[in-house]
């Protein structure tokens, strides 16, 4: 009997233990998917920084979704892609829901038609053009370095198509282990992650999209892959699936991030 206070106190030390790493468990980013629509533009004649800036500051004081989680914008970075001078406007919501009822707010708010006809010679986007995606972030921006503060980043995005009798559950199944590998390999300092992004309206499609901080961290981080990545996941990607052989290529900017509402970004002169 004389153990009996020691052996309560291992117990509840143990069960301690047990509840402190449970609760300091960081949740995987696979586990979350978002509803993202990406919506084709086309820049106009006055496009350029100054009038991006004083456009996007604007259009951040219209916005009222809760549920917007962020918006990204993609303009090309070469004459090669596969729709010319299309940029695009990525728009990641908690739910199709959600954003069906803001667009349906959106279009019925006369702010925001103003708003669109004074930058219409800036930047013109066609909302009723959307294509939905289910989307998944195997890993965070942050992991491999911090982000530009001007929410600058450069892309890399391929279309792919399903091998016959494959979808998209046997593409998230490959991105665990794709994920381990990058970690096993040099990509430090290029602030490298990627999205899958499953379209909707047609499930034998995805895009699989690369994101760093620079054109040249991607010329790294494409060289890691060859090095010590491609041996190792190719061979299981081509099992289920096959993409273009050149992707489009995007210089791109966070426009609004909901953990950080004040964000706004700089955009380049050049």
């Amino acid at each position: 009997m004389k153990n009996l206070p020691t052996l309560l106190l291992s117990a509840i030390f143990i069960v301690s233990c047990a509840m402190e790493e449970t609760t300091n468990e960081v949740a995987d980013p696979l586990d979350n998917q978002y509803f993202t629509e990406f919506m084709p533009c086309k820049a106009g004649p006055d496009f350029n920084a100054e009038n991006m800036t004083t456009m996007i500051s604007e259009w951040q004081k219209l916005l009222t979704a809760e549920d917007l989680r962020g918006v990204w914008g993609y303009a090309p970075a070469a004459d090669t892609n596969s729709l010319g001078d299309t940029g695009w406007w990525e728009l990641e919501w908690n739910s199709k829901e959600a954003a069906d009822a803001a667009w349906e707010q959106w279009v019925q708010n006369e702010q925001a038609i103003a708003w669109q006809e004074k930058y219409e010679s800036v930047l013109q986007c066609d909302g009723e053009a959307r294509n939905s995606f289910d989307s998944v972030l195997p890993i965070i921006p942050t992991t491999y370095g911090e982000t530009n503060d001007s929410g600058y980043f450069y892309s890399e995005v391929h279309v792919c198509e399903f091998n016959d009798g494959f979808s998209k559950d046997d593409a998230i199944e490959f991105l665990y282990g794709f994920r381990d590998a990058v970690a096993a390999a040099d990509y430090s300092d290029t602030t490298y992650h990627f999205l899958n992004y499953f379209f909707q309206d047609d499930p034998s499609r995805f895009l699989w999209a690369n994101f760093t901080n620079s054109k040249e961290s991607m010329a790294k981080a494409n060289a890691s892959f060859e090095t010590s990545v491609r041996d190792k996941m190719f061979p299981l990607f081509s099992e289920f699936a096959s993409c273009g052989l050149q992707p489009d290529l995007y210089n791109g900017f966070t426009l609004y991030w909901s953990e950080k509402k004040d964000f706004m970004p700089t955009f380049s002169s050049n």
